[in-house]
């Protein structure tokens, strides 16, 4: 027999602890207590401080403490354990299921015992009268009805259930539970299925990149212990690389915050992997089941909830039917992007002007993409440039935007315009190795002289690698290229990469435009950043100009160039000839 902590290990390793009825030990205890002709027969699993029924047949009660557990005594012998009459056995007269309900007279225990020596319980059978001639034959009887059990057991604890890195259930076992669960849910009362991402996809292939998949499944058994500190007795399944589930029984919203609050406080100390301490923050998504709904439906929405918490920086995200809708348009875009790019007609440049404060004129245009799909209609770009970011996709569409925004300029250059092009990039293309070569080589295919060429990027493209994006920028002009920094103020606004990066120009985030003329603070931010931009050196730019009256209040405070919808909105490259050759009044007389 394996001692205690050994046996309770392996008890809460087979998740079978607050698991739903599985049919299987249901049949089993109705035949044995058909046969065996007693009123109650049990399923039970013997816990640290308790005795949990995984099928009861005759009893109301889905637990009762272990001390008054006749089956915590069975569980010390393989063999089967007989209690004539509870009332003339010292261990038992006293004991509050003999006395009082369900007033045990009777008792018979046949243990669970794994092949590995762990005893997990019984199948018992109880009577409120004695039994004196339980024989051969009902001892017989009740050992094989065992057998069948055990062979459940071990069914449910074969590779195919068993996630061989952690020793968890895996995803077929949870979809398995999963059905079952879902066919008890009552018309008023929901149980809740919670995924918990340990550190997301990213993180993970970041430490396997760096340190080995050696290195980063064990940092995933740390996160499973740590998990597992954090639910205690509630059963746990790893269903994908970094995800696992949990169940929380009873239908309010605020038990089940309780538990994702928990869960984030486990995580809220470091997990030292090898002398390594990692932080990464969990998402947690939660969806009430519903009977009417699939096991696969649910996992879907599991995967959805996390992806939403994920994505708006929230703790946990409640699943709903309106996030199916979000992934799906997601998917279709995502979908239909390489037929965009390589059908003519779908993705266009818009450019809007950029004008001088002071004379007027227009001194550049902002390269601005736009997608219009013979189904979907006008889809924004900041509702397929984000999830482009993510894919390979990324890299194409850059490629078509400095393709066609390099030859309009070089055709505006030819004609004897001279003004300059704005293209934006990101950080995804920042950290390309090639991104500078590809660039050049456009510059030389189309004779377009560098300085008549400018990159906008965002602040954000300086979290993830702020020396390599200062490097790649530094590259950038020495090819003579400009460079922008874009919604400066909305994002990063750390005033040391200034320093380090070679902008030629600074924009001030619309958001600040659009507050003023504003109150008094309003005011003092603007005029500090374009303070801040001259005494870097850099042009500052206003972009969300939308009144004469604010244009006047910025080229008062010395702003140099605006650009917004009162000054012009994005056109295609013709209505934008045509926008030049018209008498603009923005300037001064």
């Amino acid at each position: 027999m394996l001692d205690e902590t050994l046996r309770l290990d392996a008890l809460r390793r087979l998740c079978l602890l607050d698991t739903p009825a599985d049919q299987m030990f249901d049949l089993i205890t109705q035949l044995a207590a058909r046969y065996l002709q007693v009123p109650i027969a049990l399923v039970s699993l013997i816990d640290e401080h308790r005795q949990w029924f995984k099928s009861r047949v005759g009893l109301d009660v889905p637990q009762t403490p272990r001390s008054q557990a006749f089956c915590a005594y069975a569980i010390h012998s393989p063999d089967l354990m007989v209690v004539p009459d509870a009332t003339l056995d010292p261990r038992f007269c006293d004991n509050p299921l003999v006395t009082g309900p369900p007033f045990i007279r009777f008792y018979a225990g046949a243990p669970l015992l794994t092949d590995d020596g762990a005893s997990l319980g019984t199948l018992c059978v109880i009577d409120t009268e004695p039994h004196r001639d339980f024989g051969q034959l009902e001892r017989r009887t009740l050992q094989d009805l065992r057998d069948l059990l055990m062979a459940r057991i071990d069914t449910l604890r074969n590779p195919g259930f068993v996630d061989p890195l952690t020793g968890l259930p895996n995803r077929s076992r949870f979809n398995d539970d999963l059905t079952m669960w879902l066919s008890l849910q009552a018309a008023d009362q929901h149980d809740f299925a919670v995924a918990v991402d340990v550190c997301g996809g990213d993180y993970f292939r970041d430490m396997v990149k760096a340190l080995g998949w050696e290195y980063a499944e064990g940092y995933l058994v740390a996160a499973r212990d740590r998990l597992r500190g954090a639910l205690g007795n509630l059963p746990l399944y790893r269903i994908d690389t970094t995800t696992f589930v949990f169940i929380v029984e009873g239908g309010q919203t605020q038990h089940v915050e309780q538990w994702c609050e928990q869960v984030c406080a486990g995580f809220a100390a470091a997990i030292d992997h090898q002398g390594i301490p990692h932080l990464p923050s969990p998402s947690l998504g939660a969806v009430r089941m519903d009977g009417a709904l699939s096991a696969n439906h649910t996992v879907r929405s599991l995967t959805t909830a996390v992806d939403m918490a994920r994505q708006r920086g929230q703790r946990w995200c409640l699943y709903e039917r309106g996030h199916d809708a979000s992934q799906r348009s997601a998917f279709w875009i995502l979908a239909a992007l390489p037929e965009a790019l390589e059908t003519q007609g779908q993705l266009s440049l818009h450019y809007q002007p950029r004008v001088s404060m002071r004379g007027g004129d227009c001194v550049g245009v902002e390269a601005l993409l736009r997608w219009r799909h013979p189904l979907l209609g006008q889809v924004a770009p900041n509702a397929f440039i984000p999830l482009a970011e993510k894919t390979a996709l990324m890299r194409r569409i850059t490629d078509w935007v400095m393709q066609a925004g390099i030859a309009q300029a070089a055709l505006w250059q030819r004609r004897g315009y001279r003004f300059s092009v704005s293209l934006n990039v990101s950080a995804v293309d920042l950290e390309q190795a090639d991104f500078i070569d590809r660039l050049q080589a456009l510059l030389l295919t189309h004779a377009l002289a560098p300085g008549a060429l400018e990159l906008e990027f965002t602040e954000s493209a300086m979290i993830r690698d702020p020396q390599h994006v200062a490097d790649q920028l530094q590259k950038i002009r020495a090819l003579g290229v400009n460079i922008a920094i874009d919604d400066f103020g909305s994002g990063y606004s750390n005033i040391a990469y200034l320093k380090s990066v070679p902008a030629n120009a600074l924009k001030i985030d619309q958001s600040f435009i659009r507050a003023l003329p504003g109150d008094g603070s309003d005011r003092q931010l603007v005029t500090s950043m374009i303070r801040l931009g001259h005494d870097f050196g850099q042009q500052v730019v206003a972009e969300g100009v939308e009144s004469e009256a604010v244009y006047r209040m910025l080229r008062e405070w010395g702003c140099d160039e605006g650009q917004g919808y009162w000054i012009a909105r994005p056109m295609q490259a013709d209505a934008l000839e045509a926008w030049l050759a018209m008498p603009w009044q923005g300037g001064e007389a």
